[in-house]
């Protein structure tokens, strides 16, 4: 009688949750919000950074037994008259507002919300306000299943804290008939370092790092290369581990994949000619490298475990290799003066790097610096509640101090800013960068550099105009 009872119990719950699903849709709208340039406008179309991991990546983990669409906003209108009963939405740090406002439109129409992807703990503040739940970490397709499950039963905990379990194939149909550059793929998590302006969540964590399976990121590259050869790796520290690296050269050449890739590495790869020599053979024809100053003083305060003397060295090694370098460079430092901006210009003219990437430092709430530069009282935006009214990241590349700098004013870092980005943005430099050691690769970095200057021609019309007003 006892088993009589439980059965007939069970059935009623099952049809029960059979009547819920049914109602609620099994449809889920992935979408990658695009961001604003500093005069306001949305970046739509082809552009070189317009394929995202986040996007192939969500959809790669989603149940077989729901349907998926996806929009990348980049390249079509958002369809906010989708029937999905779920919405997952990715974006950037610079422009997470925008994301925002794409959220609040789904909550409005009763859908549920989620969020994810995002790369630092400051978005949260904002994602928070307009999203159901958001998650940190990447899920697999079993964590997939209990948060979609979740929101079945209307269950959605406020966050879901979930690690990195990216050991499963991302799906890059999503990019399938999209005209695209090159396509980002990931073969690790996390970094070693420690530095105090990083906004990513490895450094806060204690360095920590999480290599991904090769045989996914195999099976990634295989798919990538249906769509485009030229691939980015995504990871912050490229060089975590060397075992792992050099396994994974090993098994791109026993591939025969012919992929074209390039990844974010230490200046201290240029010490092992071992690991070079596979890199390149392996398809590595780019590098970038965050030597942030030229100031040991400014790289010892901020916990970056580099020498400066070595960085020239180590450039014409790497480049001497057959691997082209791309540079980050940020300005505003504690030990930074004008004569800053000068040894920037010198170093990037003869170490003979392929492009620049430069910046005026933006302390953003949640990093060390941020909360060293509060304490000292030099912060415009004490607070993530300013900080997301302003909206600094909004303008990238920034060119505005929104802090005290220590040698120099204000008003003499922007302009000495201003004058070294007019002079790396010279067509005579963004040519010399592009074409020097000439090869297929020169017209991809052509563009890099030609996109360079544009963005300084963007930030000289705003500076200008600013100034004319004070």
């Amino acid at each position: 009688m006892e088993s009589i009872k439980k059965i007939k119990k069970e059935t009623v719950v099952t049809n029960l949750q059979e009547g819920l699903t049914d109602k609620f849709k099994k449809k889920v709208y992935i979408i990658q919000p695009t961001f604003h340039k500093m005069d306001g406008k949305l970046v739509k179309g082809f552009s070189l950074g317009s394929c995202p991991l986040e996007l192939p990546q969500i959809a790669g983990a989603i149940p077989k037994d729901w349907q998926k669409t996806c929009s990348h906003e980049y390249f079509e209108d958002i369809n906010y008259e989708s029937d999905a009963s779920v919405v997952f939405i990715t974006s950037p740090s610079n422009d997470i507002l925008h994301a925002k406002d794409v959220a609040a439109k789904f909550k409005e129409k009763g859908k549920k919300v989620i969020f994810g992807g995002h790369e630092d703990a400051f978005s949260e503040t904002i994602i928070k306000e307009a999203s159901d739940s958001f998650y940190r970490g990447i899920p697999d397709k079993k964590d997939m299943k209990t948060m979609l499950n979740d929101a079945i039963q209307n269950k959605l905990k406020h966050h879901y804290d979930f690690g990195h379990n990216f050991n499963y194939h991302y799906d890059y149909s999503v990019y399938e008939g999209k005209k695209v550059n090159y396509i980002h793929v990931q073969g690790s998590a996390g970094c070693l370092f420690k530095c105090e302006f990083c906004r990513h969540p490895s450094a806060s964590n204690g360095g920590k790092f999480k290599l991904r399976d090769i045989d996914c990121i195999i099976g990634d590259l295989k798919s990538i290369k249906k769509l485009t050869k030229y691939v980015a790796f995504k990871d912050p520290n490229f060089f975590n581990n060397r075992a792992h690296l050099i396994k994974l050269c090993e098994r791109l050449i026993k591939e025969k994949l012919g992929i074209i890739w390039g990844a974010q590495m230490p200046i201290y790869v240029g010490k092992d000619k071992e690991v070079l020599q596979l890199m390149r053979k392996a398809g590595c024809r780019i590098i970038y490298i965050g030597f942030e100053t030229l100031n040991q003083k400014n790289l010892d305060s901020v916990n970056k475990p580099f020498k400066v003397r070595d960085y020239l060295p180590m450039v014409k090694k790497i480049q001497k290799s057959g691997i082209r370098v791309v540079g980050y460079f940020m300005f505003g430092f504690d030990y930074d003066t004008k004569e800053s901006f000068d040894q920037v210009y010198d170093f990037v003219s003869e170490s003979k790097i392929a492009y620049p990437i430069v910046n005026i430092l933006t302390p953003v709430p949640g990093t060390p610096v941020f909360d060293r530069m509060k304490k000292e009282r030099r912060l415009d935006l004490p607070d993530a509640e300013t900080f997301k009214k302003v909206n600094p990241l909004y303008s990238i590349p920034c060119n505005h101090a929104y802090f005290e700098p220590k040698l120099m004013s204000r008003k003499e870092l922007e302009d000495s800013f201003m004058n070294l980005s007019e002079r790396l943005s010279s067509f005579k430099n963004v040519f010399k960068r592009a074409f020097y050691n000439f090869n297929i690769l020169s017209f991809i970095l052509l563009k890099m550099n030609l996109e360079f200057r544009k963005d300084h021609q963007r930030m000289e019309v705003l500076y200008n105009s600013q100034r004319s007003r004070l």
